[in-house]
């Protein structure tokens, strides 16, 4: 027997929020990049972020999901492209020097720590935002890195290994990558607290081009890599 309850009739619906175009939702990128870097991932609120886009509330939920889609969506935004930048770059050395030939340290941490110059000129932000944003990215506690940056991050960790191993052969692997993580740590340390030099140093420490600063990390970094393990069986 067919029940005879009737259903309600449905309300109409609510309006999308602002209007459902890219145009929202590169406001709410840019916008959220801007805050971000300045004041990191957990302290800007959605309501903040919203007033600063020119939107509602529920473009973030309606473009992104919820603000931790949103923090993955700047990540990823502004980290794949220089991953990809670096592989090319590596690409283009071991082309150069011939499948199973050593790349010189340096030339390998340039192809490395090359492509945030690059992407600092083709972005919106300012030099300052950008580095700080980047730092954030690799550093914040209120970041990680989303899942679709992942495969990328991990063919970037395992070519530059491989790279790093011909050139630097008296290491083991497992040093070669803690090295390698080191390596990111100066990056990120450097971005985010660039600043801070100027303040501690009252100047002393000039105020280094970014070309300059890339200089300064590559001889940094190269020295680590060169120097011996301690656990190796190595002469002084």
């Amino acid at each position: 027997m067919a029940s005879t309850t009737t259903r309600s009739k449905p309300g109409p619906r609510p309006a999308a929020p602002t209007a459902p175009d890219s145009s929202t939702q590169e406001r709410l990128l840019v916008a959220a990049e801007q805050l971000f870097a300045d004041q990191g991932f957990e302290s800007v609120s959605l309501r903040h972020l919203t007033q600063a886009a020119g939107v509602n509330l529920a473009a973030v939920n309606y473009h992104f999901g919820s603000k931790d889609a949103l923090i993955d969506a700047v990540i990823e935004r502004f980290v794949t492209p220089v991953n990809q930048q670096r592989l090319e770059n590596l690409d283009g050395l071991e082309s150069a020097h011939g499948a199973g030939n050593p790349v010189p340290l340096r030339d390998i941490l340039t192809a490395f720590f090359q492509p945030f110059l690059t992407r600092v000129h083709r972005s919106e932000l300012s030099q300052r935002l950008f580095f700080k944003l980047m730092g954030r990215c690799m550093s914040d506690p209120g970041s990680r890195l989303p899942e679709s940056t992942l495969p990328l991050f991990r063919a970037v960790a395992g070519r530059f290994a491989q790279a790093l191993q011909l050139a630097v052969p008296h290491l083991p692997q497992e040093i070669i990558f803690w090295r390698l993580h080191f390596t990111f740590g100066v990056l990120a340390q450097t971005l985010m607290h660039n600043e801070a030099m100027e303040q501690i140093t009252e100047g002393r420490a000039g105020k280094p081009s970014p070309d300059e600063i890339l200089a300064h990390i590559i001889d940094y970094c190269a020295a680590g890599f060169a120097a011996p393990h301690s656990a190796s069986d190595t002469k002084v």
